[in-house]
């Protein structure tokens, strides 16, 4: 996690804030977007990760 990624998540759950709201039509609350932006880049990060070894494997089984 990168600093202004730490800073960011720290930033969307700021207590002295409003709840955060969820409105499935409309205009839903820009932390939680925020929030799930960031959680969307570090699942993609570990999945490409998790691939890149899988692949390194079986490279390893072939030689």
């Amino acid at each position: 996690m990168t600093g202004s990624e730490r800073e960011a998540l720290l930033e969307s759950l700021m207590i002295d804030e409003p709840e955060l709201t969820f409105t499935p039509c409309g205009n839903p609350d820009p932390r939680l977007l925020r929030l799930v932006e960031f959680l969307a880049r570090q699942a993609a990060r570990e999945c490409y990760a998790e691939e890149v070894k899988m692949t390194r494997r079986r490279g390893k089984r072939t030689s």
